[in-house]
């Protein structure tokens, strides 16, 4: 198992982290707690750089934690963080990613963060109903799943998670010629076209 932890980059390890320290919930943790946190977790990753036995009190770590504020994974308040619904989630499929054995999916042709995303989408019912000839029952609910939020995430989350999909879905594009990742093109193209007021909305 610690062979897949150390697969992870430093950002993926400090979402993890948080994940793992709120127990799947939005608990709210002071910097200088992950600071340290990290270090317990992952000291080689995160220790002061020519002083491996202390933690690193740079900003590094605050920079990729900012950075996941703006792709609405994190909120932060005076230099409190704290994983949104979104940040939550993409954890938890990070986790589920990591320790399963077996996939479908080539990381070698993929980044992890698409990775993530198409072992999520393919399991949603709105994409199976899609794959079905179902599109008269696919619903605003099923765009919501599709971009991994819900009706109380907030407009600059969600607007944050539209972003990710759609650096996802341009990664998928290059590897159309697999029919998993062609389906799902066609179902990211059929919801965007059919509520395009609704992301427009977000967007703004």
């Amino acid at each position: 198992m610690e062979k897949k932890i150390t697969s992870l980059n430093r950002g993926e390890k400090i979402l993890l982290f948080l994940y793992e320290l709120g127990g799947g919930r939005k608990k709210r943790f002071l910097y200088e707690d992950i600071v340290v946190g990290l270090f317990k977790k992952y000291p080689n990753d995160f220790c002061l750089k020519g002083y491996p036995e202390y933690p690193d009190s740079s900003d590094s770590s605050q920079r990729l934690l900012y950075e996941f504020k703006k792709r609405g994974y994190i909120t932060v308040a005076n230099k409190i963080f704290s994983l949104t619904d979104s940040g939550i989630e993409f954890a938890e499929n990070l986790s589920d990613c990591e320790s399963s054995k077996t996939s479908n999916i080539s990381p070698e042709r993929l980044s992890r963060a698409t990775t993530v995303e198409i072992e999520r989408i393919k399991n949603l019912e709105g994409f199976v109903l899609f794959l079905d000839d179902g599109k008269d029952k696919i619903t605003e609910s099923d765009l919501y799943n599709y971009f991994g939020v819900s009706v109380k995430t907030s407009k600059s989350a969600f607007s944050g998670r539209i972003k990710n999909i759609e650096m996802a879905t341009k990664e998928i594009k290059e590897n159309t010629n697999n029919q998993l990742f062609y389906n799902i093109i066609k179902y990211h193209e059929f919801l965007v076209s059919k509520y395009k007021s609704t992301l427009d909305y977000f967007l703004k």
